[in-house]
């Protein structure tokens, strides 16, 4: 991408000439494919590519933006044009000016590493893979097999981002993502299982995937939960494996400690940076470059390094997630969090992966401290009320605790309760992380990959929804 460097530097020099206040340049170029096969048959294969770029300019504590879908020189040099006219004529109505934090300029080159490219393999070879996984599913089915289907995606793209700061980085990632979903039925009863993957990486991740750890682990889901009964409702101990561990982060805290909402004032962490808000042996990290994971990144999408990001340490609150803006708010130096969906979106403050750090102690030993509760396991979704700190999550799938033994398989399981009361009900922290759960997160519009984990971890006391017994 020489020749958007190029473009880049240029209209950012031309924006310092016209005397802004800070002005930043964004190009991107992808390429994408999806193959989904349902119940034997491939209903959908595609590909695309993609280029464009944004001009944003902050003049007079006004800001304005503008993107285009083409690399043109003049084009980038009229957007320039419009994004100060547009900053200009709204200045004399911004209430609450713009601002921009003091940063070190960054010039740097950054690829993820990947092995098998995904645009050297024939689409037929993806639809190939494809069809292995879901054919391995509706055989495993067999008769109680109701729908089956598997989607691929992938996509690799190249970043362009230079500000009047000195700023230049460009970056190049690829990522590959597969899901699984089957549904069963019996006597009357149907069931769904979910299974899906997702790297920073390339083709390789569908190569070496066997159907024994994805596809037929959906349909062994299913068939449990057809075999077992509604969850007890009631408040009671609960434990979350690895997965429901990264959705309670993710969700419950996570969006809370995005700085937007703590400027808006729509975050319940608002006024307590430096408190203890968790129990001791909670601490939860958003970390973007860890090599692999869904939600890698070097830099951000305003070309600040990413950095390893504390959020709450030993049940204090240390840090938000920042972008420019959010930074020099609050007073805090940017941490790389300002992430978008491709160039036509402005950056804003998102998580990358997010877990819980891993403590002490053993799943078993925490089995064995419950006398009636529930393992909580393969957590599917998730709703947080972030001013309020109400928490929902409902799990694929659970298991009973009676007298420190696991004993009969639950379905139909969702836990709710508050944020600060969940997080100070942490009794037990696990030694194992999983980081290993993929997905797009999605805020104002824009969904940008993510990961989620951490380790077992037991609450003490959550309402579990079920039936009254």
């Amino acid at each position: 991408m020489a020749d958007a460097k190029d473009i880049a530097e240029e209209v950012v020099y031309l924006a310092g000439q016209r005397k802004v206040d800070f002005a930043e340049v964004r190009v991107v170029e992808d390429s994408t494919a999806s193959t989904l096969v349902e119940d034997g048959r491939a209903d959908k294969v595609a590909q695309s590519q993609g280029r464009g770029a944004c001009v944003r300019v902050l003049v007079e504590g006004a800001w304005g933006f503008v993107s285009i879908d083409t690399l043109s020189r003049r084009q980038l040099l009229a957007a320039l044009d419009d994004s100060i006219e547009l900053a200009r004529a709204s200045a004399e109505r911004v209430s609450d000016p713009g601002m921009v934090a003091e940063a070190a300029a960054t010039v740097a080159e950054s690829t993820a590493p990947f092995g098998h490219d995904v645009r050297t393999v024939d689409v037929k070879e993806k639809l190939l893979a494809v069809k292995r996984l879901e054919e391995a599913a509706r055989k495993h089915g067999g008769s109680l097999l109701v729908n089956s289907a598997v989607t691929y995606n992938d996509v690799v793209v190249r970043e362009v981002v230079a500000n009047t700061r000195g700023t230049l980085v460009e970056q190049e990632s690829s990522r590959v993502f597969a899901a699984c979903r089957v549904a069963l039925s019996k006597d009357g009863m149907t069931q769904m299982g979910y299974e899906r993957k997702g790297v920073v990486g390339g083709f390789e991740m569908i190569e070496e995937l066997s159907a024994d750890d994805f596809s037929l682990r959906a349909v062994e889901k299913a068939k449990i939960l057809l075999s077992a009964r509604p969850a007890p409702a009631g408040t009671m101990p609960v434990i979350f494996d690895p997965s429901a561990t990264g959705l309670f982060t993710h969700e419950a805290l996570g969006h809370n400690a995005e700085a937007d909402g703590v400027w808006s004032g729509q975050s319940l962490l608002v006024g307590r940076m430096g408190q203890q808000i968790a129990a001791d042996c909670v601490t939860i990290i958003d970390e973007p470059a860890m090599e692999g994971k869904f939600g890698y990144y070097l830099f951000d999408s305003e070309g600040t390094p990413a950095s390893r990001r504390v959020i709450i340490e030993n049940g204090v609150l240390k840090e938000f997630l920042h972008t420019l803006e959010t930074a020099a708010r609050l007073g805090a130096a940017p941490n790389g969090a300002a992430r978008a969906e491709g160039h036509a979106a402005r950056p804003i403050v998102r998580m990358s992966n997010t877990y819980t750090a891993p403590g002490s102690d053993s799943l078993d030993a925490m089995i064995k401290s419950i006398d009636r509760g529930v393992y909580l396991k393969d957590a599917q979704g998730g709703y947080v009320f972030t001013e309020r700190g109400q928490f929902t999550c409902k799990a694929g799938q659970a298991v009973m605790i009676e007298k420190g033994e696991l004993t009969e398989p639950l379905r139909d399981v969702s836990v709710a309760g508050l944020t600060l009361e969940i997080l100070k009900n942490v009794e037990m922290v696990g030694s194992d992380l999983e980081v290993d759960w993929p997905g797009f997160c999605g805020k104002s519009g824009q969904s940008v990959p993510t990961a989620i984990g951490g380790p077992h971890l037991k609450v003490s006391s959550m309402v579990v929804g079920g039936r009254l017994q």
